[in-house]
């Protein structure tokens, strides 16, 4: 077997990271607390980065360390208790919030501006077809890294960067007034927005997903895999912070 991957792979092992980073919520609150934060938008932008971009790369490089997820991670716990622990992070991560506002957000978006009357009916079929898309691409983790990594991803980051350049080469308007707890704690408050994302704790379940596609692809020797893994959220953390300045800026307008 293998114990190391191309310039390639590692770039779209870099790139499958950020897609599994950047779901609903990392779109959401960075244009709202933007726009919320006005004259106090660079410590709110830092608070953020810190719990949305430090947080998660931390908790990468924690399960890169103990070579496996959360079970692992909690091996000297009660095993009931890494149980408990991990069933939470599922649950929160998936069906209690995660997953249904990928769905909603992407039909707001993408098709509800399109529809004449959107209502209920349209969200389900939406969220079906939707649901089904992503099964079949979650179905071989292998594939994960050729699909997402090296086809959707890439193509993601061309339409973020369109949107990043616009953001700052024609802004919409000046810097606003700082409103709610913006005012007087901004880094605090963008603290505490950057950890609604929850990618700190989507971190721990990427973490692993992400050291089984790097073995799907031959690499069995644990320091190569925490190497690969390292630098692919290091590619996911720079790709985020760059999003997440461009919505800022781009709420704040």
């Amino acid at each position: 077997m293998k114990n190391r991957l191309s310039g390639f792979d590692i770039l779209a092992l870099g790139f499958m990271n950020f897609a599994f980073f950047l779901g609903a919520g990392n779109i959401i609150f960075p244009p709202l607390a933007g726009a919320m934060a006005g004259e106090n938008l660079t410590p709110a932008t830092l608070g953020f980065l810190v719990t949305a971009v430090g947080l998660p790369l931390i908790s990468l490089i924690a399960v890169a360390k103990a070579g496996g997820g959360i079970i692992e991670m909690a091996k000297y716990l009660p095993s009931k208790a890494a149980t408990l622990l991990a069933l939470a992070v599922f649950i929160v991560i998936g069906p209690s919030f995660a997953t249904p506002r990928a769905a909603l957000v992407a039909y707001e978006i993408g098709i509800s501006p399109f529809l004449a009357t959107p209502d209920a009916t349209s969200l389900a079929i939406f969220s079906i077809v939707f649901f089904l898309i992503t099964g079949y691409l979650s179905l071989s983790t292998g594939k994960l890294l050729d699909m997402i990594g090296k086809v959707i991803t890439p193509l993601l980051i061309i339409l973020l960067i369109i949107l990043s350049v616009a953001v700052f080469t024609t802004p919409l308007a000046e810097l606003g007034s700082a409103t709610q707890e913006y005012i007087h704690n901004p880094f605090m408050k963008g603290f505490l927005e950057g950890y609604n994302t929850m990618d700190t704790l989507g971190a721990l379940v990427f973490g692993i997903l992400i050291i089984n596609v790097i073995k799907s692809k031959g690499v069995d020797d644990k320091k190569a895999q925490y190497k690969y893994l390292i630098m692919a959220g290091s590619i996911a953390a720079f790709g985020l912070a760059f999003v997440y300045l461009s919505l800022f800026y781009l709420g704040e307008q």
